[in-house]
């Protein structure tokens, strides 16, 4: 669909949509006439996350908000802060949370060699169903595409080194974490707040339902 008819479904101006797609929030391409052209599932999902009122947290926040939730400590925060963001998460519900937590991570998807998905799988942190626990989501663990966390520099690194082309479809999903690097460090797979958090914004109905699903089991 056009920015013009994605604004409209979203509720916001083209100028955000346009933004939204400056930040790979929403995958869109070019035409040849250098319009953008945003992908429609694209734009439903965002439009049944996105509550009619504010605005998404700050990464930090946002960050924190999910260990908080998948039961962690926080060390970035300060005590007043964290306190806060307790009492908030308090009343919140699970698609408010995906929401306000949209800043976590600056998308890029690809398409990358089959034969490379192996070896690209051991370099970023995996979330999304490559990271469910079947018991937990209700999802078998889907070995396909790469769907992972990694710092903005490993990310232009791996798209130099393994020859990405940029796919708003593709089989690789990077998301460029804005959070300490402390809190990813040494770990394979992000906590369980950010797992479902990262699939209630999925395209795909199961793992949409799946995540908001675990996201209300765990603001209880």
């Amino acid at each position: 669909m056009t920015t013009a008819v994605a604004a409209e479904r979203l509720g916001v101006s083209q100028r955000q949509v346009q933004r939204l797609i400056g930040a790979r929030e929403l995958p869109a391409t070019r035409t040849a006439g250098d319009a953008w052209l945003v992908e429609v599932l694209a734009v439903n999902a965002m439009a049944r996350t996105r509550p009619t009122r504010g605005r998404p947290w700050s990464p930090a926040t946002a960050w924190a908000a999910l260990w908080r939730v998948s039961g962690l400590e926080v060390d970035w925060l300060d005590r007043r802060t964290r306190r806060r963001l307790d009492d908030r998460l308090a009343s919140i519900d699970a698609e408010e949370l995906v929401h306000a937590t949209r800043r976590r991570a600056v998308i890029r998807r690809y398409r990358a060699s089959e034969t490379f998905i192996a070896d690209l799988e051991g370099l970023v942190i995996c979330t999304g169903v490559r990271a469910t626990e079947p018991s937990t989501f209700g999802l078998e663990q889907n070995h396909g595409p790469v769907d992972g966390y990694c710092t903005s520099e490993v990310a232009t690194r791996l798209a130099r080194d393994f020859h990405f082309a940029e796919d708003p479809r593709g089989n690789v999903t990077l998301r460029v974490a804005a959070v300490p690097s402390a809190a990813l460090e040494g770990r394979d797979s992000v906590p369980v707040a950010v797992i479902a958090a990262d699939l209630a914004e999925s395209l795909e109905v199961r793992e949409r339902s799946a995540g908001l699903r675990v996201l209300k089991d765990l603001l209880r």
